[in-house]
């Protein structure tokens, strides 16, 4: 008779028969030690050593501890998002910040927070503001979907330092309608970011302005907004269209410089500066009438050349007028949460 040898199946083994769902991956964590866990994240598994993690996590060590040797099920992230956060758990060393993908980061420190996981929460998040305020940051490319990301864990580790580099950031590329505001709009409501949401709420109304001005619906389906967002837009846009008509009739007062007497003030400076405004601020552009800040910024570049000016004013109270629009464009930036009725 010839003999056979039984091959015994390896601890915690498992084919797809077995399983009840579909099995893309198990990875096998080792560290020489025979504490072996399965671990169930969606449609993936991990064997994983219950050891390294009841060490660093007291929420991994609860859960092992009333599991028992059952398969443990987790939820509240995806399999890729946990899949990460092993990666980091058995890096040895760690990587520096400059050679990581930033959404493996994220995913490490999203996890690393909801398990408590210390050590790999202070490594992730300090990954993740290197990153963030680098002179070359790599929020200067990245896609919306970073920056919402980024956003909620900054808030979730009450960062404040970090959600204000986030968001002064995301503006600028939105502004600059690198972005699209609506992915920031309504992450900025559902956190309470006001001023986030004020400039998200600016940039969306002046993308969607002619279709107001025309009387074209800008809800509906395709719309990314609620109803009652796109009730904002619409205060936004009477309120700011207002504003512009009253700047176009009056420009911003300034008081008369050192320089200037009260008489040359009134009758020379005062004067032109009310003249050069009405002419700019009636000037035909391509800027929408409720962008309100753009058109701001580019009067105020325009009469800052303007040569009439600089032979009419007194020079410190050129400088002070100026100064008086940049004032006016800061103050509107300021209180934009008044315009949208928020």
């Amino acid at each position: 008779m010839v003999s056979t040898r039984i091959q015994r199946p390896a601890p915690y083994s498992m084919t797809s028969s077995e399983c009840t769902t579909p099995i893309r991956r198990i990875l096998n964590y080792n560290s020489g030690e025979d504490d072996l866990r399965i671990i169930r994240v969606q449609n993936m598994r991990f064997k994983v050593n219950a050891h390294i993690l009841r060490e660093g996590s007291p929420v991994f060590k609860s859960i092992l501890h009333k599991s028992g040797d059952s398969p443990i099920v987790l939820s509240g992230h995806t399999g890729s998002q946990f899949r990460a956060f092993l990666w980091a758990l058995y890096a040895q060393p760690l990587p520096g910040a400059k050679n990581l993908d930033i959404a493996r980061l994220c995913s490490i420190a999203e996890v690393a927070l909801k398990y408590q996981f210390n050590s790999l929460m202070l490594w992730s998040m300090d990954g993740i503001k290197t990153l963030v305020n680098a002179p070359d940051t790599l929020l200067r490319t990245a896609p919306s979907e970073i920056f919402v990301r980024l956003t909620r864990l900054a808030l979730l580790y009450r960062d404040t330092h970090l959600s204000r580099s986030i968001q002064l950031k995301w503006l600028t590329r939105i502004h600059w309608h690198d972005l699209p505001p609506a992915p920031a709009l309504v992450v900025a409501d559902a956190y309470d970011l006001r001023h986030l949401l004020c400039h998200a709420y600016y940039v969306h109304l002046v993308d969607v302005s002619p279709r107001i001005a025309r009387g074209q619906p800008i809800g509906g389906a395709g719309s990314p907004l609620t109803p009652t967002q796109n009730l904002h837009v619409f205060c936004g846009y009477h309120s700011l269209l207002a504003l512009w008509r009253q700047l176009q009739d009056a420009a911003p007062a300034f008081a008369p410089a050192p320089t200037c007497t009260a008489s040359a003030h009134a009758q020379r400076c005062a004067v032109a500066w009310a003249a050069r405004w009405a002419l700019e601020a009636g000037r035909a552009t391509t800027l929408s009438p409720v962008d309100v800040l753009c058109r701001l910024l580019f009067m105020e570049r325009q009469l800052e050349a303007d040569e009439v000016l600089k032979a009419c004013m007194d020079e410190g109270c050129r400088l002070e007028a100026l100064d008086a629009v940049a004032k006016k464009r800061a103050e509107i930036s300021d209180n934009l949460h008044h315009h949208f009725d928020l």
